[in-house]
């Protein structure tokens, strides 16, 4: 079971916010109560859900995480946890590495803030990486990043063949 606990660091940290447990002892009409709308059991973090105020956060080992999404054409996207450090090939490697239709020569990037340089967005060739271990344009993720690994664009081969009939089509008419 993983059980996170608030981290106090100069960059921020995170907490979690568990759901209250209602009194066993209770009568059932002392704790039942109308249900709450969506919006303020996500603000309030009421129904167990994170409360995402702070990008830190730790497991019971003491571990410091971080949320990161993950879209496109990895084996596994959504939101995932990242152990704090990861790089690039951590993170997707944790989402089950790319998928068979990956275009891993532009990962995109997108910071939920911008780095030093005010930058928000990168443009990554991991082709380069996967083909000949080049480490140089690995670097570690920060809280909430999202990365994007767009579908490699192929030729639909029926569409080649159909161009390929129209074409014969039009030359044996014109005999």
């Amino acid at each position: 079971m993983l059980v996170a606990h608030a981290v106090a660091m100069p960059i921020t940290g995170a907490e979690l916010i568990a759901a209250p447990i209602p009194d066993p002892t209770a009568s059932p009409t002392a704790t039942a109560s109308a249900p709450a709308s969506l919006t303020s059991i996500l603000q309030s973090g009421s129904a167990g859900y994170a409360s995402q105020t702070t990008p830190y956060f730790t497991d019971s080992y003491g571990n410091i995480l971080m949320n990161v999404n993950v879209w496109g054409t990895a084996v596994h996207t959504g939101p995932i946890t990242v152990p704090e450090g990861s790089d690039l090939a951590t993170v997707i490697s944790i989402a089950g590495g790319p998928a068979k239709d990956a275009n891993m020569a532009k990962v995109r990037v997108n910071r939920s803030q911008p780095d030093r340089d005010g930058k928000m967005t990168y443009l990554v060739d991991l082709k380069n990486y996967m083909n000949a271990g080049d480490h140089s344009m690995l670097f570690d993720v920060q809280p909430n990043d999202t990365i994007i690994i767009p579908e490699r664009k192929t030729i639909d081969s029926g569409l080649i063949l159909g161009i390929i009939a129209v074409g014969v089509s039009i030359y044996s008419l014109g005999r």
